[in-house]
């Protein structure tokens, strides 16, 4: 899609003289592309005009309806969203979240790397409050906590929320905890979780 893309808005260019400044025009905006789409940090405008879903990692007390696995902690990422019209408003608040989400402060870094939910960075960062922006294949944002992962709507995807999620619900297994490894999420203390098995995000969610 990128390629795509870069290659449309090179043919589109007026001003290439020949084939050999067209290609290097291609080159740059090749380029350019593929450094924003890896990019870690979200401006405020980015931030305020994208919607949102969310999801939970885990099952959580606060929602008993959510799935259940026996021996394990189970996965919040194939069932539903806390909300699939979440906004971060100009005001500095939540809208489109239900109670008691909704109206939360949000601040966000100076470098647009991070997104605190109710904790002004002058009081530091939190693993459960503060969400680490990435760049996903599509051109999507993704902001991650150690409790919510976000993902903008992007195109279509409004009218089918479930695809939006597919890239991690279709691939959930369970993983058991290695000897040695502490076990810091909440005061239960459990030897297998429910995650997507992908490396990354496996490396990224503490036990």
């Amino acid at each position: 899609a990128r390629l795509a893309q870069a290659d449309s808005e090179a043919n589109a260019e007026k001003d290439t003289a020949n084939t050999t400044a067209k290609g290097r025009y291609w080159y740059r905006k090749f380029g350019a592309e593929e450094r924003d789409a890896s990019r870690t940090t979200i401006t405020r405008d980015e931030l305020y005009n994208t919607t949102f879903s969310i999801r939970l990692w885990f099952q959580s007390k606060q929602h008993p309806d959510m799935k259940r696995i026996m021996g394990a902690l189970a996965s919040g990422l194939d069932g539903y969203s806390l909300s699939d019209a979440m906004r971060f408003d100009p005001s500095g608040q939540l809208t489109g979240m239900p109670d008691p989400y909704n109206g939360t402060p949000f601040f966000i870094s100076d470098t647009g790397s991070i997104v605190n939910f109710g904790i002004p960075f002058d009081d530091g960062t939190h693993p459960l409050a503060s969400l680490y922006v990435h760049r996903r294949k599509d051109w999507g944002w993704e902001l991650r906590s150690q409790l919510y992962v976000i993902r903008s709507i992007v195109g279509s995807q409004g009218s089918d929320i479930a695809k939006l999620w597919e890239e991690y619900s279709s691939f959930l297994v369970i993983q058991k905890r290695k000897k040695g490894i502490p076990c810091n999420r909440g005061s239960i203390k459990y030897k297998r979780r429910e995650v997507p098995d992908i490396a990354e995000i496996k490396k990224f969610l503490t036990w």
